[in-house]
């Protein structure tokens, strides 16, 4: 089912409860976790650049630990393998470590080792529980500036809804790729997993202006007729961009065009960095619901990620 308003509103001013006593202050913070329980290290830094906190996608721990370092363990299922390993090595080499999670293995193993851990309300794809997943977070943090500018945010969903269907149905039956600058990094990457899961359609991201020293050049002239003719370069636009990185945008448009090619700009809409994600997000979200419910499909399951796990 889509987001709505009332579900955003309702994870934008959840207030999060840790169970258990939070072992000490650190300089750094290391989260572990895999797709959409990942999300959240990806977006607070999109909200304030200088947290000191970075994402192990992977099995086990880092190859480098510190010990000034909280470890978070994040699984919106409780049960993803990567961040079960994560958990257990974090546990094993006796380091600082929290759970967030819905229930599954996790809380188990919170419980049972006595760690510290938050339980997020249950029942999203976890793509779609990024906000309580950055409440979470902010409260384990102690960046409560970071939550009041959340739970601040207002917006026309009605607005953003009309929109979304207008972007959904010009990439129905595309290949979307999305492009940024580097501050806006997330939003892309957000679009490309939203298309990828919600949308059920291959999409991809890249940043302004690394794309424009390599990926750039397969979309000559003589690049697949078949492959460019679905091909569609989404653009996340930011007034606030860097004057040289809008400069590349603007260049590579008109690259593009000359060549025949479809580039749909999207200007990312908000005054703040906590309204930019918000609304962004949403907007993106129910672009790929749009993709998915004319295809008659279900936004909300990923069988074929159920499928691969089975078989793991």
């Amino acid at each position: 089912m889509a987001m709505t308003y009332e579900d955003l509103r309702e994870q934008l001013t959840w207030a999060p409860s840790l169970d258990g006593k939070l072992p000490g202050t650190y300089s750094h913070t290391v989260l572990g976790g895999m797709g959409g329980s990942a999300l959240g290290a990806y977006a607070a830094r999109f909200l304030d650049p200088t947290i000191s906190l970075s994402a192990h996608r992977d099995y086990d721990l880092p190859e480098q630990i510190t010990p000034d370092t909280l470890y978070i363990a994040v699984s919106y299922s409780g049960n993803t393998a990567e961040t079960l390993s994560f958990a257990r090595a974090a546990c094993e080499h006796q380091l600082p470590l929290v759970v967030i999670t819905s229930g599954g293995e996790l809380a188990e193993f919170a419980h049972k080792k006595n760690i510290p851990f938050i339980l997020v309300p249950t029942g999203l794809p976890p793509r779609n529980a990024l906000f309580y997943f950055l409440r979470a977070l902010f409260s384990l943090l102690n960046r409560a500036d970071l939550s009041d500018a959340l739970s601040t945010v207002t917006f026309n969903a009605d607005d953003i809804k009309t929109r979304a269907s207008l972007l959904g149905r010009e990439l129905s039956d595309t290949l979307p790729i999305f492009y940024t600058s580097r501050k806006n990094g997330f939003l892309a990457y957000y679009a490309k997993i939203s298309f990828n899961e919600t949308g059920k359609t291959p999409a991809y991201a890249n940043l302004f202006s690394e794309f424009n020293h390599n990926e750039m050049q397969s979309f000559d002239k003589d690049a697949p007729k078949r492959v460019m003719d679905t091909i569609r370069f989404v653009i996340l636009r930011d007034t606030s961009d860097d004057a040289r990185v809008t400069r590349r945008m603007d260049v590579f448009t008109e690259l593009m065009t000359e060549r025949g090619r479809t580039v749909i700009p999207v200007e990312i809409a908000g005054e703040t960095r906590a309204a930019q994600l918000v609304r962004e997000s949403l907007y993106l979200e129910l672009a790929a619901t749009t993709i998915a419910q004319s295809r008659g499909i279900n936004p909300d399951t990923t069988p074929l990620i159920e499928d691969f796990k089975k078989r793991l």
